[in-house]
């Protein structure tokens, strides 16, 4: 009986056949980058500094799209499933990358295998923070704290199985604290809930937060990075305070359908030194709280796969997975 071709040998075919001048050529028309995310969040800020800057050096539009649903699995899988030309691109995040990989047992794709990574772009470190009035002035005192009161203390997460969740789990296990989780469905709603003083801890971005902790609303107690944080330079990290493994970070970076001819890969990555190189980016970028990647290809590579391997034995360890 003759085997009907599978989708993936389909889309090698086609990418075999876009012909030499196109390539040459590309881009010829506006460029659509799709943000998995909601329009205001760490990653749209992030694809919204890198997007014009993009555009300068490629000589055309890139338009940005955000695509929503599924912790950004509805947005990745569009990138997936579009044409592999070069003219739909994934700015995909580290839930993208590395997190919904780990979690989710029933994704109707494979991200190492359906996507190309270009390159990655910036990230946001986590810090720990609590809210103002708990009596926890320190990482230690918040340890004793919750040591002294086994399961009475509370942490906000951005949802369940998401990058949040998993970092938190994380600082619970290296720290051996017993806090509840208290889910919500973003960040906003996560960091109102510390406000109003209904959760105590939130692990999350901290371009994001710093603005609480110096209006004094927050309090931040580590920074889930091996270095500090320019934006936070007085809040020390987990590994000062004897903690080197909680690490953790919202982190972006720039991808392709599997298929899109090397050429445009090619074209697409020698478009982002450029871009990083530019006075006036990464001016943007330290003012809204993000760092610069300076990971060469097969760095970044071993980042993902690191990334993915430590949140895959958190979430087996934590018994997390979504369906």
């Amino acid at each position: 009986m003759r085997r009907l071709p599978t989708r993936r040998s389909v889309l090698a075919l086609i990418a075999s056949l876009v012909p030499a001048a196109a390539v040459a050529e590309y881009p010829d028309r506006p460029i659509k980058l799709v943000v998995a995310l909601a329009p205001g969040g760490p990653a749209d800020t992030a694809a919204r500094v890198f997007a014009p800057y993009l555009s300068d050096r490629l000589g055309q539009s890139v338009v940005i799209e955000n695509r929503t649903g599924a912790s950004s699995v509805v947005g990745t899988e569009a990138v997936v499933r579009a044409p592999p030309d070069g003219y739909t691109l994934l700015f995909g995040s580290s839930s993208s990358f590395a997190v919904n990989p780990a979690v989710m047992k029933n994704l109707r794709f494979d991200v190492q295998k359906d996507l190309k990574l270009v390159g990655l772009v910036s990230y946001t470190p986590h810090v720990l923070v609590v809210r103002a009035s708990l009596a926890a002035g320190t990482l230690k005192e918040l340890i004793a704290l919750a040591k002294a009161q086994p399961g009475k203390l509370s942490y906000a997460s951005s949802g369940a199985g998401g990058a949040i969740h998993l970092a938190s789990e994380l600082f619970k296990r290296e720290t051996g604290v017993d806090i509840v989780h208290v889910p919500y469905r973003g960040g906003g709603p996560a960091v109102m809930g510390l406000l109003t003083g209904d959760v105590d801890v939130f692990i999350n971005d901290a371009s994001t937060t710093a603005e609480n902790v110096r209006a004094g609303k927050l309090r931040a107690l580590a920074m889930a990075w091996p270095k500090r944080s320019l934006l936070l330079p007085d809040v020390p990290t987990f590994a000062e305070l004897g903690f080197p493994r909680v690490v953790s970070s919202s982190w972006f970076g720039l991808a392709a359908p599997a298929q899109t001819p090397p050429d445009i890969v090619a074209r697409l990555a020698q478009a982002m030194p450029q871009v990083f190189a530019t006075p006036s980016y990464q001016a943007r970028l330290e003012k809204l709280g993000l760092e610069q990647f300076e990971l060469n290809a097969a760095q970044s590579s071993a980042f993902i796969k690191a990334e993915f391997d430590k949140w895959a034995e958190v979430a087996k360890s934590a018994r997390i997975t979504v369906d």
